[in-house]
């Protein structure tokens, strides 16, 4: 089910291009298949992002014609690279009879946050009869696009009189500034420098913010609030994670 529903959302966002072109001429310098990629542009905005590969083969003894079959790999949060679906990747792109190098390009477009990309081409030669007598599996190097990141800050630290004598409750502001959402976002609260006590809140959506409360002593002298303290948490900027300030009013 998880390949499934990669393949249905790159077939929504994934478009592609192609173009070919045979050569008349052959180089002994020319390597017999190559996969390359040939322009990898990351982008923050999805509509910028794009891949383009570029697979090349020569002609091999007794070969009429020459042919490639590309299919588009991903990898997103999983170990692997799984193919994607895509009907415009679909054919083979054929050499014109005779011609002793092929170049053909692929160029795909709205590439997935935090995805990586490389192309995997099938390489066949056939014979005078119009059959497949030698074939090769070649991939690419990687394009790899950003991953929309948080940016977690500490706006502002309230209280007000707590459950118990000699405590308060302490309401911590966390605003995320980032273009990435943040999850189970943890916050540790220090009043007077003493034992920290921690709080946790459920999510910040990319440019909101959330509240915890935490209860703690009553303050004499100051409070300490610091968001994600454990660093578990990828943020564009990890230095403004801490806010100290007078014990609030």
């Amino acid at each position: 089910m998880r390949r499934i529903a990669v393949t249905t959302a790159a077939l929504a966002l994934l478009a592609w291009t192609g173009s070919g072109a045979s050569a008349a001429r052959n180089s002994t310098s020319t390597p017999l298949t190559a996969v390359i990629v040939a322009a990898c542009h990351p982008s923050d905005d999805v509509t910028d992002r794009f891949a383009t590969f570029v697979g090349q083969m020569q002609s091999v003894r007794g070969a009429s014609r020459m042919a490639m079959h590309f299919t588009l790999l991903e990898k997103l949060e999983t170990s692997t690279f799984d193919p994607v679906a895509l009907s415009e990747l679909r054919p083979w792109r054929r050499s014109k009879k005779g011609s002793t190098s092929f170049l053909y390009t692929q160029r795909v477009t709205a590439l997935r946050d935090g995805g990586s990309y490389r192309m995997r081409v099938q390489f066949r030669w056939y014979g005078s009869d119009g059959k497949v007598f030698k074939t090769k599996t070649v991939r690419s190097g990687v394009c790899r696009q950003p991953a929309p990141l948080p940016n977690l800050e500490v706006t502002s630290i309230t209280a007000k009189p707590g459950p118990t004598a000699g405590t308060e409750a302490y309401t911590i502001t966390v605003q995320n500034t980032g273009t990435g959402d943040a999850g189970g976002v943890g916050v540790a609260l220090k009043v007077d420098g003493g034992t920290a006590s921690n709080g946790q809140v459920p999510a910040i959506a990319a440019g909101r913010t959330g509240t915890v409360t935490i209860t703690g002593p009553a303050c004499t002298g100051f409070v300490r609030a610091a968001v994600d303290p454990g660093g578990r948490i990828r943020e564009t900027n990890e230095t403004d994670n801490v806010l100290v300030t007078a014990c609030p009013a």
